[in-house]
């Protein structure tokens, strides 16, 4: 199969989720595109927008979901049909879905529910929709602490060497002095620069060398003309 043009190399990145309300269960979705060049620098730029990507999706869905569970509340008081009847199957196999997300065992998952109380047997509607927001509350605290802990560890990395490499390709190009630069914007020299900033250096860089570069592209034009 011959290779895309480079004008058609893209990175896509989806981010998924599951709210429960009453008996409903909604799964909203979150997906960008970008285009992607082959060189090191837009790989890198690649790579630090992954992680920017993923924080702004998961900020837009969590704005989501509270505005629907927000108006659904409005719009109606939740109320679980037939509580006393069985367990539905879509409920138990969500219980399935929380069970995997978490991560445990069908040991860990009965032992919690014996700890809040639940027969997973014996499960009515009422208990199981119960027992279903206990998972979910658990679930997304776990996710909050899993993404506070993927920032922090992001953010306090040090400088990579491919991102040190882009800031003096770009500093070359721009025609600036890349230790005075980051000891302006961070107070620091460029070896010192964290994951984070050497990120953020690039993408200023990078956005500055794209117009720069239209800029010249255009004004040749227009002499040509």
């Amino acid at each position: 199969m011959p290779a895309k043009p480079q004008s058609e190399r893209s990175v896509t990145r989806t981010y998924r989720t599951a709210i429960k309300l009453g008996d409903d269960f909604i799964t909203i979705e979150e997906t960008i595109t970008l285009p992607i060049d082959a060189d090191e620098q837009t790989v890198q730029q690649a790579v630090d927008l992954g992680w920017r990507i993923f924080r702004s999706q998961r900020e837009a869905v969590e704005q989501q979901i509270a505005q629907i569970r927000e108006q659904h509340a409005a719009a109606t008081t939740i109320t679980v049909r037939d509580p006393d009847a069985p367990a539905s199957e879509r409920q138990r196999n969500f219980i399935a879905t929380l069970q995997q997300a978490l991560g445990w065992s069908s040991e860990q998952l009965a032992a919690f529910a014996q700890q809040h109380g639940y027969d997973l047997v014996a499960l009515n509607k009422g208990q199981a929709s119960a027992f279903i927001d206990e998972l979910r509350r658990l679930q997304e605290e776990h996710q909050r602490l899993a993404i506070a802990e993927e920032r922090a560890r992001y953010a306090n990395q040090p400088i990579s060497d491919k991102q040190r490499n882009a800031i003096l390709s770009l500093a070359r190009e721009l025609s600036l002095d890349p230790d005075a630069e980051a000891q302006r914007r961070f107070q620091v020299p460029l070896t010192q620069l964290t994951n984070e900033q050497a990120a953020t250096l690039i993408g200023e860089w990078q956005a500055a060398h794209r117009a720069a570069t239209v800029g010249k592209r255009n004004s040749g034009q227009v002499n040509a003309g």
